[in-house]
């Protein structure tokens, strides 16, 4: 395995992320107790593809369960099978649950494109958004849009909020386990908050 620092410059800054570049003969259960183990964000495990013209199938797990799609694992991965000479005509291909997702490598670094185009689906109620942060449902923002269940290839909810409470938003663990009973399609135990102020 390869252990990276993912969007930094300098070790132990950005974000961690262990890669086994050849995953061959885990089995499932092995790569989540490695991925538990290791208690990153991710880990991820590198197999060959299904379609020869792909450079590999990469499958995604955290602690707890695997991921259809994530960036940071996705750009570590990539960085570390083009240092093997992975990349052919400067891009890597990979194949993931949330589809085919493409990694270009130039200047010594590389960037990703989203497997999905992205897609927007359930709104979030206010009340039960503001209750998982701690922010007063007044201080969700919905003149553009209300909160809502977005995609790029992993769900996650989008809110915008008022500057104030953006630096007040503290998580709410038991209000977020009530959410995740109303949005059982972001995934086990998983319930991804994006909030934003324009300031």
């Amino acid at each position: 395995f390869v252990t990276v620092d993912v969007f930094t410059d300098r070790r132990f800054g950005g974000n961690p992320l262990a890669v086994f570049p050849d995953a061959q003969g885990l089995s499932d259960s092995e790569m989540q107790s490695l991925a538990a183990e290791f208690n990153l964000s991710e880990t991820t495990f590198v197999l060959p593809p299904a379609n020869p013209a792909h450079t590999a199938r990469v499958r995604i797990f955290n602690r707890t369960a695997e991921m259809p799609f994530a960036g940071h694992p996705n750009v570590g991965t990539g960085w570390v099978l083009a240092g093997r000479g992975r990349a052919r005509d400067g891009v890597l291909r990979f194949e993931e649950i949330a589809g085919l997702v493409e990694v270009k490598v130039e200047d010594g670094g590389v960037t990703i494109a989203a497997p999905q185009p992205l897609s927007l689906g359930a709104e979030m109620p206010v009340d039960l958004l503001a209750g998982c942060v701690g922010i007063a449902p007044a201080e969700v923002v919905t003149a553009a849009h209300r909160p809502v269940m977005a995609s790029v290839g992993n769900s996650f909810v989008v809110a915008e909020v008022t500057p104030d409470a953006l630096t007040r938003a503290i998580p709410d663990i038991a209000r977020f386990r009530e959410a995740l009973v109303a949005f059982p399609d972001l995934g086990p135990r998983r319930l991804p908050l994006y909030l934003y102020a324009h300031d």
